[in-house]
């Protein structure tokens, strides 16, 4: 029996993707392991997003080349960036076994059975189902792929390039997904893709997350559901309305404005009114905390931009930020605009609204200072006489919005959830107490 190890490189689409992965290489045989000295065989799932994601992808491919020159090793690579690079791939990695990109994934044991794989760079598209999954993960949250693709045509992107149109799932499979993770317990579901709630409009002619939700919401088990990548332009008012009547669908919602000011968004492709769909969540959601992500130094970008910005997060709304410098990418259309910023003026910028948010952050957490927050248990650590123990509440997304931080004489079980009071700010974590 062959041993397989699948690394996934960017974003949680790209770990659903590596678990569907995972899932089908079993079924077929192979033993998995996430251990690359056990590996005969070895999947990159790459992302080429942006430049930054685009290096590292080639960077681990590199690595793993290394160890194959002093092992028996195949080598496959997936994803973005066979996509994106098509058939400069084999040139500029020739000791590579395989490409596969993101429109044929589900025929990669094919190719690692030594079919022939030059078919194997096709049109766009994404692994967006599989009757197979295996968690890659030990804690009780996991990712549900709602969609695959994109149907916007934001100037800086090339996700509609490398993943094609936006396709969703049928919510039966969705359900039955869901389900079988409740059932192997999962507590937290996390609902992704390019844009979440643009789900349905594909296959339903409308925008359905609403009625997702309410479905995905009755399955025992469950107790969180969490919502990423909200696009602003299909927050419907019916979406809202589920956030106030379902108690397991967190008062959290991810929403990318990318900017604030109307000339920045006008160059980007994105909605102008951008600003107004957020206050007009805020006026019906008071309590949801919101999530956003920033793009500073996009061509054109002035000081009075930033400022716009600037006052525009003042007001509160967002609760996390996560702020990037523009990636400049040949195949996107930003790279033809006029004005590019610095890229030291771009990286100041970017430092300037991260302070300008942390502070937005923390004055929010200092106002719940000795209330009782609930949280999901992830790890318990025995350190000395004492239990180190890391969670997270219902408004922290995993790996990007902090952790709650408690230090107990008991140990607390992971998967379960439990209660404690907000002691003080550890950066972006949340120290508590019992």
């Amino acid at each position: 029996m062959q041993t397989i190890a699948v690394i996934a490189l960017g974003c949680p689409k790209n770990t659903v993707e590596a678990e569907y992965l995972f899932g089908i290489f079993q079924e077929k045989g192979f033993k998995i392991s996430s251990n690359l000295d056990e590996a005969d065989i070895v999947v990159i799932h790459t992302c080429s997003f942006i430049k930054a994601a685009k290096a590292e992808s080639e960077k681990c491919i590199r690595t793993i080349l290394d160890i194959k020159k002093k092992k028996s090793l195949r080598v496959y690579v997936s994803g973005c960036l066979p996509q994106l690079l098509k058939e400069k791939m084999s040139v500029l990695f020739p000791d590579i076994d395989g490409f596969a990109g993101t429109g044929t994934l589900q025929y990669l044991p094919d190719l690692v059975f030594g079919k022939n794989f030059s078919r194997f760079i096709l049109p766009p598209g994404g692994l967006n189902d599989s009757n197979y999954r295996v968690l890659s993960s030990s804690i009780p949250s996991a990712y549900l792929k709602i969609a695959e693709g994109c149907g916007h045509a934001c100037s800086f992107c090339i996700i509609p390039a490398l993943r094609g149109r936006y396709e969703s799932r049928t919510m039966e499979s969705l359900v039955d997904e869901a389900t079988a993770l409740a059932e192997s317990g999962i507590k937290e579901l996390i609902l992704i893709a390019q844009d979440t709630t643009g789900y349905g409009q594909d296959i339903y002619d409308a925008f359905v997350l609403d009625k997702l939700l309410v479905k995905l919401s009755k399955i025992n088990g469950l107790k969180w559901i969490r919502l990423l990548y909200a696009h602003p332009l299909s927050i419907t008012d019916g979406l809202i309305e589920v956030f106030k009547e379902h108690k397991k669908i967190c008062s959290y919602i991810d929403i990318p404005i990318q900017h604030a000011s109307k000339n920045v968004l006008s160059a980007m492709k994105r909605p102008l009114n951008t600003p107004d769909i957020i206050e007009k969540i805020k006026r019906k959601l008071p309590d949801i905390v919101l999530r956003t992500s920033i793009i500073m130094g996009f061509p054109g970008e002035t000081k009075k931009d930033v400022n716009e910005l600037i006052n525009f997060l003042n007001r509160g709304y967002f609760q996390y930020a996560g702020v990037f410098e523009y990636s400049d990418l040949k195949e996107a259309v930003s790279s033809k605009l006029k004005g590019h910023v610095r890229a030291a003026a771009a990286k100041e910028r970017r430092i300037m609204i991260e302070n300008a948010q942390y502070d937005i952050f923390k004055s929010k957490i200092d106002k719940i200072k000795n209330n009782t927050v609930e949280f999901l248990v992830e790890s318990c650590l025995k350190k000395g006489t004492a239990y180190s123990i890391k969670g997270r509440s219902s408004f922290q997304s995993p790996e990007i919005d902090g952790n709650i931080i408690l230090t107990n004489d008991k140990p607390l079980v992971v998967g379960e959830f439990c209660k404690a009071k907000v002691r003080s700010v550890y950066g972006y974590s949340i120290k508590v107490y019992i």
